[in-house]
């Protein structure tokens, strides 16, 4: 699959990658940001990974 990160600091950008290294990345850079909408969403952090790798992936069109 092919991602852009989400968050506006970042320029994570990969193609033909797992969904699994994007998660990687994110626990990585970006779990604080998403502790902080867990928390402020009152979500579970496992929700908010969901959203956004949901938010993230890129599809081109062939």
């Amino acid at each position: 699959m092919n991602f852009n990160c989400v968050f506006p600091s970042c320029s994570y950008k990969r193609n033909s990658i797992e969904e699994k290294e994007f998660l990687n990345h994110l626990k990585e850079e970006h779990h604080a940001e998403m502790l902080d909408a867990s928390k402020k969403e009152n979500m579970p952090i496992k929700t908010i990974e969901m959203i956004t790798v949901s938010n993230s992936k890129v599809f081109i069109n062939s």
